[in-house]
C-alpha cells in the first residue's frame, strides 16, 4: 500500500505549530499587543452575532434611509450597553443571553426622588446588590 503521507510537510508544520502570522501596516504597534489585538476580535464578531440573532437586527423591514440607520443604531447602542454591563460591571460572570433576559425584565418603579425594583430577584440582581451595595431586591 502506497502512503500519501507528506512527511516533510509534517516535519515543517510541526516547527510552526504555536506561530501565527499577521500581516498588517501598523508598523508602530508592538508585535504582542498587536497579537493581543487580533486574538480580541472574537469579541467584536460575538457582537455582531449578538445583534443579528437576539436583537433580530436583519431582515430590517424599514422603507426610508433614516429609519434603517436609526434601527441599527438602536441595534448597536443596545450591544454595546449589555457589553460594558457584561464586561465592566459583571466581570464576564454572566452570558449575554442571561444579561439581556435580565434587561428585558428589569422593571422599575419611580417613587418620589428614587427608582424602586419590582423585578423578580435572580442571579444578577443579587450580584449586583453584593457587589455595588445597593438595596436591588424586592
Amino acid at each position: 500500500m502506497i502512503s500519501n503521507i507528506n512527511e516533510e510537510k509534517i516535519v515543517k508544520d510541526k516547527k510552526l505549530a504555536g506561530y501565527n502570522l499577521v500581516i498588517t501596516s501598523e508598523m508602530h504597534i508592538k508585535a504582542q499587543d498587536l497579537y493581543r489585538i487580533y486574538h480580541n476580535l472574537w469579541h467584536i464578531e460575538k457582537s455582531f452575532k449578538i445583534m443579528k440573532s437576539d436583537l433580530d437586527a436583519r431582515p430590517a423591514f424599514m422603507k426610508t434611509s433614516d429609519t434603517i440607520k436609526g434601527h441599527f443604531l438602536i441595534c448597536y447602542l443596545a450591544v454595546l450597553v449589555e457589553r460594558i454591563i457584561e464586561f465592566k460591571i459583571l466581570y464576564n460572570k454572566f452570558s449575554h443571553e442571561k444579561i439581556f433576559n435580565f434587561m428585558r425584565s428589569l422593571k422599575l418603579v419611580k417613587a418620589m426622588d428614587r427608582y424602586i425594583n419590582i423585578s423578580s430577584s435572580g442571579d444578577i440582581i443579587r450580584y449586583l446588590k453584593d457587589k455595588l451595595d445597593l438595596p436591588l431586591t424586592n
